[in-house]
Parts: structure tokens; C-alpha cells; sequence
């Protein structure tokens, strides 16, 4: 008996050393991981967009190298550059696959470990650095919102630069609305659709004229979520910046607070408006008329059905002196029907009025046409110019400047040359 008591201390004392050892590991790996991704969100707050050159780039690729990749050539003239790190298990593998089978991940959990990656890119153009992304996602399997341990949460953030916020085929992933322009024209925050009850997301597109305390803010991850004992489970506290957002406090906020936004006269900047649009043209008002919109149902009961108020809605003509920005569909001179915003109609006569814009007879404006991503067909020269809120100014010298504002904030990178 003896010998028994003997043996199964000996197997009780291996097994904790084990677990001890195991237990030692998984956190080692996990503080090496932070202490990495913190070097590098350093080196990538460093970055000065349209300033740090070549030389600063391959700094970078030399010191990231290990962790670092690139598609076909990486010269000075043309660079997509990314480096990725992530916890063990993250790039896969057959032993991953197993471990997954076999409920191996939440074993590492229990002992500290977490799903966790930070992708960071930098895109340099003739000799200098002109965009940047920075993503990190953390998962724990300990916790779940929805049937317990069967959907652990994870939390996904996505910062990155672009010279327009605003989306289209070419960059459709921004998510956020323009009415946020308002509080903040450098940068748009929003979540995409389908990722609440196991994740929460969020992406924030900043212009690359943001200046770099900003873009430090938006992009400054707390990455003591990568080791701290009780996991974090909320946007917040993996982006302190994300707090303000309250992207998932309540269903639909996003949108309703633009609804909201939207019953006030226009207060977005001028120059961010110009940055942020196709098309930019100077018109000159020949007519107008008026045409009565019957309102949308809103609802209906067994005896009444209720619907918005009905509304005006302008039709103009107008005549192009000239085309400020982008490669318009219409050319100088042309006599195209116009549409301004009408106020929507969903928020009583009197505040429809109020906001509705309009193209007076005689009078010259600079107006911002919905392009052809927002129409969801091909703008030719035999289209109307649709106009939404923000899209009728007065020309005059004081809106130029402010175009011109916008327009310096522009460069000719296209998001398809950053695949």
C-alpha cells in the first residue's frame, strides 16, 4: 500500500508540475504577444502619412520582418506591406484543427490563453507612405452572450486611413454616416450588420489628413485585454475611444441618431464635403417647378392608415458653367434637370421647409452630386443630378476656399491598388 500511496503522489505531483508548466507557457506566450503588438503599434504611431518615406518603410519591413509579407514587387514607387501577429493556433494547421475537435481551446482558455491577432499594413507610393490599417481581434472561449460556451465572444476593431470617407465599389467597407462629419470630419465609426450576439465590431476610416494625435486615439488598442485575468467583453475596453460611439448600446443607434441629425440644417464642413465627393460642379439656376410628393405609409390599423406628410419636391434646370472635381458624366455647358434635397418629408411640413434646398432661377451654386455608387446605376450625360442634404451651396469666394480645402486633401491612390 505503501508503494501505491508513493505512486500516486508521484502522478498527482507530475500532473500539477504539468499543469503548472502548461499554465506558465500559455501566459508566457500571451505576454509575448502583447509586448510584441505594443512595439508595433508603437512603430506604426511613428508613421506620418504622405511624410515618412522610404527609408521608414524599409525600417520597418527590416525590424517586422519575421512577422511581415508582400504581394508580386515592394519598391518605392509601388508597396502594399502587412505584418501579422497572432496568438499559437491562429494560422492554423493540423494540430489546430485537432485541438478544435477535441475542445482543445477552451483548455487553453481556462489557463489565460486568448484568440487573438493584429494585422497592421502600411501602402507607400512614389517614395512615401500613404496609407495605414491597424486590426486586432480577441476571442476567449470562457465567455459567450447566447447558449453559453457554444458562441464565445470576440471583439474585432478595424482603424485605417483613406483620402475619402465616403463608400463606393471601389472602398464599400466604411461604415459609419456622413451626419457624423458633423461632430468629427476626419473620421466616420460605425459596425457592420450580423455581428451582435457573438462579436461586436467595430470599423473606423480616418482621412490621411487626420492629424496624428488623432489617428494615435483611434487606433491606441488597450492591449492588456490580451492578458488581463477576466477577459474583456465589451468595444470599449479594448478601444477607449470606441466609448463615445455606444455602437451597440441599442439596436439601430447609428441610424437613428443620423435620423435625427437630419432634422437640423446642415453643419458638416464645407471642405470635408468637397474631400469626400465624386463630383463637384458649378451651376447657374434657369428654372424651377414644383411637384407635390404624396407621403409614404407609416402604418396602418383597422380604420386608418397613417402616412408622412406630403412634401414638394423641386425640379430645376440648370446649366453647368463648370466642372471643379472628378470626371463628370455632364460636360460644360449642358442644361441638365437637377434635384435638390427636399427634407426628406417625414418630419412634418414646416421642418421639411425649413430644410429643403433649393435652385433659385438666375442665382449660381456649387452643388455635390450623388454619384453612381449611391444611385446604384451609371450616371451618363442624359441623367439628372440627384442631390442629397449638404449638396447645394452658394458660389462664392469664401465657399471656393473652402473646396479648395478639400480638394488639397486628395490624392490619386485607388483603394483597388491596395490589394
Amino acid at each position: 500500500m505503501k508503494w501505491m500511496r508513493r505512486v500516486f503522489r508521484i502522478v498527482c505531483a507530475t500532473a500539477l508540475a504539468v499543469l503548472v508548466l502548461t499554465c506558465a507557457i500559455v501566459q508566457f506566450q500571451q505576454n509575448l504577444l502583447r509586448w510584441r503588438a505594443e512595439r508595433l503599434m508603437a512603430d506604426m504611431h511613428r508613421i506620418r502619412l504622405y511624410q515618412s518615406n522610404w527609408a521608414d518603410a524599409q525600417s520597418l519591413m527590416h525590424r517586422w520582418g519575421e512577422w511581415g509579407h508582400y504581394d508580386g514587387q515592394c519598391t518605392p514607387e509601388a508597396c502594399l506591406y502587412q505584418i501579422v501577429l497572432g496568438s499559437p493556433g491562429s494560422r492554423g494547421g493540423q494540430w489546430v484543427d485537432w485541438l478544435a475537435r477535441h475542445n482543445g481551446f477552451k483548455a487553453y482558455s481556462l489557463l489565460g490563453g486568448r484568440h487573438a491577432g493584429l494585422v497592421a499594413t502600411f501602402t507607400v507610393k512614389d517614395g512615401a507612405i500613404w496609407r495605414e490599417t491597424a486590426g486586432i481581434s480577441v476571442g476567449d472561449e470562457r465567455i459567450g452572450r447566447w447558449y453559453g460556451d457554444d458562441f464565445p465572444l470576440t471583439l474585432m476593431i478595424e482603424a485605417k486611413s483613406r483620402q475619402r470617407l465616403t463608400r463606393s465599389s471601389d472602398d464599400w467597407w466604411i461604415m459609419g454616416t456622413d451626419e457624423q462629419l458633423a461632430a468629427h470630419p476626419f473620421y466616420k465609426a460605425g459596425r457592420p450588420g450580423g455581428c451582435e450576439i457573438n462579436c461586436e465590431e467595430a470599423v473606423i476610416t480616418y482621412s490621411t489628413r487626420t492629424p496624428p494625435s488623432e489617428i494615435e486615439r483611434l487606433s491606441s488598442f488597450d492591449l492588456s485585454c490580451l492578458t488581463r485575468l477576466i477577459p474583456c467583453t465589451e468595444l470599449g475596453q479594448l478601444l477607449p475611444a470606441a466609448r463615445e460611439w455606444r455602437l451597440y448600446e441599442e439596436q439601430d443607434l447609428e441610424w437613428k441618431q443620423a435620423d435625427e441629425d437630419r432634422r437640423k440644417p446642415c453643419d458638416i464642413p464645407l471642405w470635408a464635403i468637397a474631400r469626400d465627393s465624386s463630383y463637384v460642379l458649378a451651376v447657374k439656376g434657369i428654372s424651377e417647378q414644383f411637384k407635390d410628393v404624396i407621403g409614404a405609409p407609416l402604418g396602418s390599423s383597422s380604420q386608418t392608415q397613417q402616412s408622412s406628410p406630403t412634401y414638394k419636391k423641386e425640379e430645376a434646370t440648370v446649366k453647368i458653367d463648370e466642372i471643379l472635381k472628378g470626371t463628370s458624366p455632364w460636360s460644360t455647358s449642358s442644361i441638365v434637370t437637377a434635384l435638390p434635397y427636399s427634407g426628406s418629408g417625414y418630419f412634418g411640413e414646416s421642418v421639411t421647409e425649413q430644410l429643403a434646398e433649393h435652385l433659385r432661377p438666375g442665382q449660381r451654386y456649387i452643388v455635390f452630386p450623388i454619384d453612381d455608387d449611391h444611385k446604384g446605376q451609371r450616371l451618363t450625360k442624359d441623367s439628372e443630378i440627384s442631390l442629397d442634404r449638404c449638396g447645394v451651396q452658394e458660389d462664392t469666394p469664401e465657399v471656393r476656399r473652402e473646396l479648395e480645402k478639400g480638394f488639397a486633401q486628395n490624392d490619386n491612390l485607388r483603394r483597388s491598388e491596395l490589394r
